[in-house]
């Protein structure tokens, strides 16, 4: 297997509007490769997280072509996009996307329910696994409104580590917080890239962006 994870080329993606077709991404060439952490950076409205949306299977592209692990995305019927999706991809939101109704712990099992390949008798296990990397073991009974910004964030963290996807999206996920807590959601992606995972980042935090391995620019709907 080719050690890029992500392939784009001559991506595009195209809306139409009462005035004609709007272009918001052109020409998008990019190679992510296993382990890499990459920051996206550009204004906004320059269509980083439409690209970033693209990537995580939230949306399609409308030009070129997208292979995730080796699959060719475009080729997919929406079941076997949503099967992609689960299994290869976690999230991380700027405003976090936790069920208040539910405790820590539920919300961080909560993705489990969609991967029929795991027991629903080993969720917990594998909850609190990521519960302790991301440092909030013993929160695991609290519910969101109890928590801090940082906390909530590194449970949203721990949501997205839950599956062991191939690679951690996250859009803007200091852009809620405070500079100590955002300073700490810094630290814990920085170490989980160092353990391995593949870290994607649209950042206006550039402090954040400037520890990546590497940055890429959009503006206009490309990269420059």
């Amino acid at each position: 297997m080719s050690d890029v994870l992500i392939r784009l080329s001559q991506l595009g993606k195209c809306f139409s509007g009462p005035a004609g077709d709007v272009t918001v991404l052109k020409n998008i060439n990019l190679a992510i490769e296993r382990g890499e952490i990459l920051a996206v950076i550009g204004k906004s409205g320059s269509g980083k997280s439409t690209l970033l949306s693209i990537i995580g299977l939230l949306d399609n592209a409308t030009a070129g072509h997208y292979a995730l692990c080796d699959t060719d995305v475009r080729s997919l019927s929406h079941y076997q996009t949503s099967i992609l999706r689960n299994q290869n991809i976690g999230w991380v939101f700027q405003n976090f996307n936790l069920v208040s109704e539910l405790s820590v712990l539920k919300n961080v099992e909560l993705p489990l329910k969609y991967n029929k390949n795991i027991k629903k008798t080993d969720y917990k296990a594998i909850a609190l696994k990521q519960l302790e990397r991301v440092g909030l073991l013993d929160k695991q009974n609290n519910f969101p409104e109890q928590l801090s910004g940082g906390q909530q964030q590194r449970v949203a963290i721990a949501r997205a580590l839950v599956g062991e996807p191939d690679v951690l999206l996250c859009d803007e996920p200091t852009g809620n917080l405070d500079s100590e807590n955002a300073d700490q959601i810094v630290d814990l992606l920085l170490t989980l890239n160092a353990a391995g995972s593949t870290v994607l980042i649209v950042t206006h935090n550039e402090s954040l962006a400037q520890q990546c391995g590497r940055i890429i620019e959009i503006k206009d709907g490309m990269i420059v």
